[in-house]
């Protein structure tokens, strides 16, 4: 642990990083097993299909949720990604690693999952929507294709923690250096 932190700080951040890496429990479990809760219940599929993407005419066989639930694990899973560098990342800050290498990886991985995020979320919902109408007659199929602010705001997050990520290694490669020195 470096000199400059102190022992109150160090506290503070291990006490943010067990708030933290719990969130990060919690949202691994509600990632993980909502989709497949969802796509379960054919009228709640129906009410979020009319709501959000005003598809009316769906079809809410067996094939058709497991292929929207095969495209919504897509956006689930790079959430999890995120989750999981999120959870190592306050795993290295709880045990006083502040300005390592391994600290800056994990920010760097995350900021690529935030940025593969944006992506895959809008793609995910127009899989789903092709899913859902897929078996359709011709000329009532759907494609639907959105973007939002979260997608936005997850892309600028994303590269800001990729900045972020950058100037934490450099700090830690400097750290290494001057400790060579003594």
């Amino acid at each position: 642990m470096p000199d400059s932190f102190s022992a109150d700080g160090l506290r503070r951040i291990r006490r943010l990083a067990w708030v933290v890496r719990t969130l990060c429990l919690l949202g691994v479990v509600v990632i993980g097993t909502l989709p497949f809760i969802f796509w379960a219940e054919p009228d709640w599929v129906a009410e979020v299909a009319s709501k959000l993407w005003a598809v009316d005419t769906l079809q809410l066989d067996l094939g058709s949720r497991l292929w929207g639930l095969a495209a919504s694990l897509l956006p689930a899973s790079v959430s999890l990604f995120a989750l999981w560098q999120m959870w190592s990342l306050f795993g290295c800050f709880a045990q006083g690693e502040l300005l390592t290498q391994r600290p800056a990886q994990h920010l760097r991985r995350l900021g690529l999952g935030l940025c593969a995020l944006a992506a895959a979320q809008p793609l995910g919902q127009t899989l789903v929507v092709l899913a859902l109408t897929w078996g359709n007659p011709k000329g009532e199929r759907q494609l639907w294709f959105g973007l939002s602010g979260d997608h936005y705001l997850a892309l600028l997050f994303g590269l800001l923690l990729l900045a972020l990520a950058q100037v934490l290694h450099e700090a830690a490669r400097v750290a290494d250096e001057n400790a060579e020195f003594v």
